[in-house]
């Protein structure tokens, strides 16, 4: 598939929010970005985030490695049937909800682009215990890690103005054989193919923070 459409964009500054008296995590509070509300017209795309949107947690999320989270909308009818209930846009966290598009047809380095604007496919996202409790569903995001449903990041190659209902089309394929899907199982599977992660962390597409661990996983 070599065009999509962005169907939705969100964005949300972090907010502080109480934990559930069943969760383990420290402290009564947690902070995060997660929480995301749909922007109606055009929005800047800058080198690091789109405009108004923020994050708590810069190292592992946010920064021009990661300026705009994707997620494919086709996820979405097996999370409405898991969870039982309707999941808006912007649910998983994602800035940008895309159709035609998942892990498997999107390849790391890819570069897509929009009027004046340009991204470059960086790395999948990992979803993290911040996910469950914005979908109230503990251990959810080990599901959505298991079902490879996580998304993925881009950096910003051009900036400008983006808006829902823009076509997102595929300028540039440059890794073929590193489809997101397979970006990210390497990287979770420790006693992957030491080749396939070495592999992995040469493409020069790849974020920093990916970059350095598994340089340090693969180091003799």
């Amino acid at each position: 598939m070599s065009e999509c459409t962005i169907l939705s964009i969100q964005v949300g500054e972090p907010q502080v929010l109480p934990l559930s008296q069943d969760d383990p995590g420290d402290g009564r509070t947690w902070k995060s970005g997660i929480f995301k509300s749909r922007v109606e017209g055009p929005i800047w795309l800058g080198e690091a985030n789109l405009e108004g949107d923020g994050q708590a947690d810069l190292v592992h999320h946010g920064g021009p490695d990661r300026a705009v989270l994707v997620f494919a909308a086709n996820h979405y009818v097996r999370w409405h049937e898991r969870l039982d209930r309707p999941l808006d846009p912007g649910s998983f966290g994602e800035n940008w909800t895309v159709d035609s598009l998942d892990e498997d047809s999107v390849c790391m380095g890819d570069r897509w682009g929009t009027g004046d604007v340009e991204i470059e496919i960086s790395q999948p996202r990992v979803p993290c215990v911040n996910l469950s409790r914005r979908l109230a569903t503990p251990g959810l995001h080990h599901e959505i890690m298991d079902a490879g449903h996580g998304g993925w990041y881009a950096r910003v190659i051009r900036q400008g103005f983006v808006e829902a209902g823009d076509q997102l089309t595929l300028l540039e394929r440059r890794h073929p054989d590193w489809p997101v899907s397979r970006a990210y199982r390497v990287y979770l599977d420790r006693q992957s193919d030491r080749r396939d992660a070495q592999e992995l962390a040469s493409l020069p597409c790849l974020s920093l923070l990916w970059i350095e661990t598994l340089g340090k996983r693969i180091q003799p």
